[in-house]
């Protein structure tokens, strides 16, 4: 009984994180990174949940599951040259688009965790940005 009250808590707690990611490139994958904590998302390091789908259209879409209600930001990239990682001119520009939750940008470099965060009820949400 006590197995069962617990595995039906944790199904309770879980919310999905549907996104919608537009991009103008063709071809290639969008990358995506989803933070919990400010330190992890300024850093790029340490997400909660990645994923890296075929781009399917102008708008790519995923659902992230079972995440905790909280605070999150999601950190994404379109990958058209295949490699994996977000590709730079050599003067460290960003050759690939990139987007951020809530559309927020920064100036150089990814802007402030508060400025992608947005809160994930135990209902789920929806969040649509552009890949820039």
């Amino acid at each position: 009984m006590a197995i069962f009250l617990t595995g039906s808590a944790s199904a309770a707690t879980a919310a999905d994180l549907v996104l919608n990611l537009s991009t103008r490139g063709s071809g290639g994958r969008i990358a995506v990174a989803v933070y919990r904590d400010a330190e992890a998302f300024r850093r790029g390091e340490g997400p909660v949940a990645s994923r890296m789908v075929p781009r399917t259209g102008a708008v790519t879409s995923l659902t992230i599951t079972g995440l905790a209600p909280g605070r999150y930001a999601v950190a994404a990239f379109h990958d058209t040259d295949g490699n994996g990682d977000l590709t730079l001119w050599p003067i460290g520009l960003p050759r690939e688009a990139y987007g951020f939750s809530n559309d927020a940008r920064g100036r150089f470099g990814p802007p402030p965790f508060g400025r992608a965060a947005f809160d994930l009820p135990a209902a789920g949400a929806t969040q649509a940005f552009r890949l820039h």
